[in-house]
């Protein structure tokens, strides 16, 4: 009977060890996942920003440089947004 007792305690035991270690991983994969979909999406935003304000950083870059007059900038930039 005190065989069977122990048993039951060890049973217990390594089950909730297991059960432990498996909401661990459970967890860690969660978050490596949250992590990569972040990621994911904060890179496409970060593409998609970039490729629309070029041709205004271009248009820009002519104005600074003295290349356009200020009206050819306005209605270029007009024309942009």
């Amino acid at each position: 009977m005190m065989n069977n007792m122990i048993m039951d305690n060890m049973m217990n035991s390594s089950m909730i060890v297991i059960m432990c270690l498996l909401m661990a991983v459970g967890l860690i994969l969660f978050i490596i996942i949250i992590g990569i979909t972040v990621y994911v999406v904060a890179r496409l935003l970060m593409k998609k920003s970039r490729t629309e304000d070029r041709p205004l950083m271009i248009l820009k870059e002519l104005y600074v440089k003295g290349e356009i007059s200020d009206k050819e900038y306005v209605r270029k930039r007009n024309f942009l947004s």
